[in-house]
């Protein structure tokens, strides 16, 4: 072999290898990062968000514990309890009827022993519980009528002792004018009563004339009474139901 030709395969062998010490230093994948030189290494920063905090004063306000609420009273608990109608006319009737009467216990006693006396002899004076309502006092327009008395409606000891025959007539010392007011107030609540559900009384003037007693008889017809013209218990009554409400009195005077 020439020596030019030995010397080109020796240069072309040194370029080879050459090629190939840098191609495993620095070409092949992998290599970089195994370095340890720390000129390789970038510092990376992060930032990191801190939650948001609530305010401590919300916080407080919410952690805060109730007040434990107090048990309802034996009459708070009633006033809740759904009343029934019969209820709420006894309540109406009860608020209107005492306004101008005074209900002390003797009184009450009084008018619970003649609703008691009245039921016994045949007449409706509704529930004996010692008040005087229109019912208690049509009742007694009744009584006074089917024995040719005045009819006051007045719920007194007077009348008690009729009740009871000890008397024939009541010896009262209330004035005629007062007795008539009790009377004609009961007259023409009925009266408009009436009108309104279509018996026509005229005008509602508190007298029992004859026109009233007509209505009154149509009335009773109607609803399958026993037709006599005349106030009492159970025509209030039949007119309550008619209405759905209670008949009410401005005032009552005793």
């Amino acid at each position: 072999m020439k020596p030019v030709y030995a010397r080109l395969v020796v240069l072309s062998f040194l370029v080879l290898f050459s090629a190939i010490s840098v191609n495993a230093l620095f070409m092949q994948d992998g290599r970089i990062s195994q370095h340890s030189d720390k000129k390789y290494h970038s510092k990376v920063t992060v930032q990191v968000e801190k939650p948001e905090t609530k305010d401590v004063e919300h916080v407080a306000s919410v952690s805060k514990k109730q007040p434990a609420l107090k048990p309802r009273s034996k009459q708070q608990v009633e006033k809740r309890k759904p009343k029934t109608i019969s209820d709420m006319l006894k309540n109406l009737v009860g608020d209107e009827e005492t306004s101008d009467v005074p209900q002390n216990s003797e009184t009450k006693n009084i008018v619970a022993l003649i609703q008691d006396g009245l039921l016994t002899l045949g007449y409706h004076p509704g529930s004996a519980d010692g008040i005087a309502g229109p019912t208690t006092r049509a009742a007694i327009m009744a009584y006074e009528f089917d024995r040719g008395l005045v009819q006051t409606g007045i719920a007194d000891a007077e009348i008690l002792e009729v009740i009871r025959g000890s008397k024939r007539r009541p010896e009262r010392s209330t004035s005629a004018k007062i007795l008539a007011k009790n009377s004609q107030e009961l007259v023409s609540a009925l009266q408009k009563a009436l009108t309104k559900l279509g018996y026509n009384t005229g005008s509602a003037d508190g007298v029992i004339g004859p026109l009233t007693r007509k209505r009154i008889r149509s009335f009773e017809r109607d609803q399958r009474m026993n037709v006599t013209g005349r106030i009492s218990g159970k025509l209030i009554d039949a007119i309550n139901k008619a209405r759905g409400r209670p008949l009410l009195l401005a005032s009552l005077a005793q």
